[in-house]
């Protein structure tokens, strides 16, 4: 299965919002957070995402219709 590593940067309104789990179980990925900062104004994951390519990019179009930001961001970040 082709991974991908992305970041994640959210607006205030969604840091409560259980945005990964529902891209995991909408799109069919396995999310492994890598790195987390999350504070009462903002949010950033850095997440390695398993899974089919178009799920993967379905998944990446799905988040940037949230309003996430989502950069591609290289294995050796970690």
């Amino acid at each position: 299965m082709p991974k991908r590593m992305i970041t994640l940067i959210y607006p205030q309104a969604l840091i409560k919002e259980p945005v990964i789990y529902r891209l995991s179980q909408t799109f069919k990925l396995i999310p492994n957070v890598r790195r987390a900062r999350v504070t009462e104004q903002t949010g950033e994951v850095m997440l390695e995402l398993d899974g089919e390519e178009d799920a993967l990019n379905r998944g990446i179009a799905y988040l940037a219709g949230l309003g996430i930001r989502v950069e591609p961001t290289p294995e050796k970040g970690c």
